[in-house]
């Protein structure tokens, strides 16, 4: 070969071999093939500067295949490292998919995903980078668009028709009409949407909820402040005819359940609460009618509740005749009531007809009757 011709050659291999030295040395400093390339190329310039063209590129050839080596390693370090990540990025995404139930809801995608993945750790395992970086990226890939599925909203869906049919129970519409339109609308939208745009169906059913909810406030806040004005006519009509005296339990049971709707008002129990006031006002207009009819009646006299035997020689006490005294029951037939209350009394319970004098007979109240004290005769 020739002078210019070695020294061409020898600036080539040089030149090419500081190229690649170059980039390996960014890649990978310390590795050992990259440091004997740089050896050699050292080795090779001093040669070249000596004149000893032959040995300066018999060296830089040497240096250019340590440097060949050493960006190989650099890849299969680099590929490695990709992978690696590529790996954990498929891992967290396969967990996520198992999380939103892609098996069940991606079927399709989620399959093909396991089967990339497999292959790729196949690959890893057996140290082909390349292999298992395209298998990495294809789960990734694959399984880029899945989400969450929005459930189908059937609480929301049961909370509208509950609040809707309250709605209309209590006619409460025309007490906020565009509001009741509106959610009409939103309720009817999202029930046709359910399974087929469940996130909008969602949209549609809380929106109508919450109309409802403007309209059902709205007309109950009206029918209740009404239904309490009734009550507490009723219950003045009760108290003007003195229900209090004179139908007292009547009256008191009224007063109780007006107390309970109220508490279901605040409760917002309104079933319940439209029950409650509605019998607490036909209780206090029951109680109005028995204290009126009460007060109409003759007044009951007061009969002596007590009597005691007497000694009266030509019509002797027993208690057939002590039934018939018209202050007692004017009634001898009912003697045996007398005598049931009183027999433990008697000096033989067994025996009705031996009664004596001075004994205090108590006389049960008959239906009706009303009676206190003592009897004092003549009066």
């Amino acid at each position: 070969m020739k002078t210019k011709e070695k020294l061409f050659f020898i600036l080539l291999l040089l030149g090419i071999a500081m190229g690649v030295a170059s980039v390996s040395a960014q890649n990978l400093l310390d590795n050992p093939d990259y440091r004997k390339g740089l050896e050699l190329q050292a080795q090779a310039k001093q040669a070249f500067e000596e004149g000893d063209y032959d040995r300066s590129i018999q060296l830089a050839a040497q240096a250019q295949e340590q440097f060949k080596k050493a960006r190989e390693y650099a890849e299969y370090l680099r590929l490695r490292y990709v992978a690696y990540n590529l790996k954990n990025r498929a891992t967290d995404r396969l967990r996520y998919a198992d999380y939103i139930n892609a098996s069940k809801n991606y079927p399709k995608e989620y399959a093909e995903a396991k089967e990339a993945f497999q292959t790729a750790e196949t690959a890893f395992n057996a140290e082909r980078y390349q292999e298992s970086v395209d298998g990495y990226r294809k789960v990734l890939d694959v399984l880029k668009d899945i989400k969450p599925l929005t459930p189908a909203p059937t609480e929301e869906l049961v909370k509208a028709e509950n609040l809707r049919n309250l709605v209309l129970k209590y006619d409460l519409a025309s007490a906020r009409p565009q509001e009741f339109r509106r959610a009409e609308e939103a309720y009817q939208k999202g029930k046709d949407l359910m399974d087929k745009d469940n996130a909008q169906a969602k949209y549609q059913l809380d929106a109508a909820l919450k109309d409802y909810q403007t309209v059902f406030d709205a007309g109950m806040n009206a029918l209740a402040a009404k239904r309490r004005a009734e009550v507490l006519a009723a219950k003045a009509k009760a108290e003007e005819a003195q229900a209090p005296k004179f139908a007292t339990e009547l009256y008191m049971n009224a007063q109780k359940l007006q107390s309970d709707a109220e508490m279901q008002y605040a409760s917002r129990a309104y079933d319940k609460a439209w029950e409650s006031s509605g019998t607490a006002i036909e209780l206090y207009l029951k109680s109005a009618e028995v204290a009126k009819a009460m007060a109409a009646a003759p007044a009951v006299p007061t009969l002596p509740e007590f009597y005691t035997v007497r000694i009266i020689p030509d019509r002797r006490d027993c208690f057939w005749r002590i039934a018939e005294y018209d202050f007692v029951y004017g009634d001898p037939w009912k003697w045996k009531i007398l005598y049931e209350a009183n027999k433990q009394l008697l000096p033989d319970p067994n025996n009705p007809d031996l009664i004596l004098p001075g004994t205090r007979l108590r006389i049960p109240s008959l239906k009706g009757e009303k009676r206190s004290g003592e009897w004092q005769g003549g009066k």
